[in-house]
């Protein structure tokens, strides 16, 4: 951990060496290993998984941890006790320069995993350990063979997560360096601590070989494992696992280090947190920072952030009756229905038959009889932006309050509406 002192400017890399030690010099490209070991073959090495926290990396290594060939144990932190071999070896002497210091981590770690795999009866090891990311140059030097797996999440869901898991302060995950950077607003923090590891994750990703390397998404993965799956298999050299996630969540998986807190009560993959970033406010990221990640967010496919981030579909319009708004019902970012509100006169209108509202209400479903039930609901809803408004001002607060009231009488008497809302199919914007 850096030390509270530390005086980086915000999202640099962390020091290759620490301070009064000097640089080793860069060893130059061989056939083989500096370890000894052959250079890479696929099928030949082990694997490992290079993510940020709250990535889905939990699901994932469950996943490849139910291959009858792979065995990805909890989080071991190899990538820090292969640095920290060779620490010990230099200082004991027993290491003379890189080629033997990378010997001694290797054969630290080797001995340990060759017992592991041969209490799993497995033949091949893959490790899953939020420090990787920092020492990806280090672990594929010791392992020239060795293969990684980037897994990615979109900004934003990877924030609504860690807000779930640390709602009471960002203390865990290595997030409390960024924390103690933006103690007031934890949002930014994490957005600073993404935007670091995806920049270490990116750069480590172009410095690989592409054979050694394959890019893996959580949105992709849960939509289809088996699929998102295939160039794994393929990279690691082992034959494809049909029914990957009724196989993972089939079987025990060892529980002795850190991992999702959620996933131990799950039966099975699904997406119901993909879009979940939807309610989270991308104001809330210096502009200094939000650049750089719709940089990030554009080269991995990802839609990027502005200031109608969350609406599901189109900005409201320019202009307009200020008195009419759209009312989206959303799941995230999925269009569940829409319609046009005359909120002075609490009705509901064809959108197709007058000009786009220069207003938007996007209402998360899940939070509908919550409203309907308790009217002051509202309130929270709209705090925790379950419940977000797009476009022009309401211009007071009576006017905002008759928005409101109009909006909630509309939901409890449409039982046409919660019908439609059972139905689980987006529809277009």
């Amino acid at each position: 951990m850096e030390p509270e002192d530390d005086q980086r400017p915000e999202g640099a890399p962390e020091p290759a060496v620490e301070p009064g030690e000097a640089a080793a010099p860069e060893a130059p490209p061989s056939a083989v290993g500096e370890t000894g070991a052959p250079a890479f073959e696929r099928g030949k090495g082990p694997g490992f998984v290079v993510c940020t926290a709250r990535s889905g990396s939990t699901l994932l290594r469950w996943l490849l941890d139910s291959h009858p060939e792979i065995a990805c144990p909890s989080e071991t932190e190899i990538a820090d006790l292969a640095r920290h071999a060779e620490s010990v070896a230099g200082r004991l002497g027993l290491a003379d320069g890189r080629e033997a210091a990378d010997a001694v981590a290797r054969s630290s770690v080797e001995s340990l995993m060759s017992s592991y795999l041969a209490t799993k009866g497995k033949a091949r090891w893959c490790d899953k350990s939020l420090s990787t990311v920092e020492h990806v140059d280090l672990v594929a030097r010791v392992w020239p063979e060795a293969s990684f797996v980037f897994l990615y999440r979109h900004c934003m869901d990877f924030i609504g997560s860690a807000l779930e898991a640390e709602p009471f302060g960002l203390e865990a995950y290595g997030f409390s360096d960024f924390a103690r950077s933006h103690p007031t607003n934890h949002v930014a923090a994490l957005a600073a601590y993404w935007h670091d590891r995806t920049t270490r994750m990116l750069k480590a990703e172009s410095e690989l070989a592409p054979e050694r390397r394959v890019q893996v998404r959580y949105e992709d993965l849960v939509a289809d494992p088996d699929a998102t799956l295939a160039p794994v298999w393929e990279l690691l050299g082992v034959a494809p696992l049909a029914g990957t996630s009724e196989a993972a969540f089939g079987q025990r998986h060892d529980g002795g280090g850190p991992a999702d807190h959620k996933i131990w009560l799950t039966r099975g993959v699904h997406g119901e947190s993909v879009g979940r970033g939807a309610r989270i406010p991308p104001g809330h990221i210096p502009v200094g920072l939000r650049g750089p990640i719709n940089e990030q967010l554009a080269t991995l496919g990802y839609a990027q952030l502005d200031q109608h981030w969350g609406c599901a579909g189109p900005p409201p319009a320019e202009e307009g009756e200020p008195t009419r708004a759209e009312l989206r019902i959303v799941d995230g970012h999925r269009l569940l229905w829409r319609t046009v509100l005359d909120l002075t006169a609490g009705e509901s209108i064809d959108p197709a038959t007058i000009p786009p509202a220069p207003v938007v209400v996007a209402l998360e479903r899940r939070v509908i009889p919550e409203l309907v039930a308790e009217r002051s609901a509202l309130a929270s809803a709209t705090r925790r932006r379950d419940v977000r408004w797009y476009g022009l001002p309401a211009g007071s607060y009576d006017a905002e309050r008759l928005y409101f009231d109009n909006l909630i009488e509309l939901l409890a008497s449409n039982g046409e509406l919660l019908w439609k809302l059972t139905d689980q199919t987006p529809v277009e914007a």
